[in-house]
């Protein structure tokens, strides 16, 4: 654990390992984690502003699934939260 947010209608939970983001509530288990993001599979981080919101989009690694290798490439996930 490194450091948690609160923002809105969720929460993000920073560790070691990975970024968490979970919704809001009583709760704070497993079932509550929306979106995961390990480091290793982390290929780019970009913060955004629009409007007056500020947008965090992970770029995640794309596996090429012929050889199994982790890669960026046009399969790449982006998550935008």
């Amino acid at each position: 654990f490194i450091a948690v947010e609160n923002i809105d209608s969720y929460c993000v939970l920073i560790s070691s390992k990975a970024v968490y983001f979970l919704k809001s509530g009583e709760y704070m288990d497993r079932e509550a984690i929306f979106l995961e993001v390990k480091y290793d599979d982390l290929y780019h981080c970009l913060v955004s502003k629009d409007h007056g919101n500020v947008y965090i989009q992970l770029t995640k690694k794309a596996v090429n699934s012929s050889s199994g290798v982790a890669m960026p490439g046009p399969s790449q996930q982006k998550p935008m939260v």
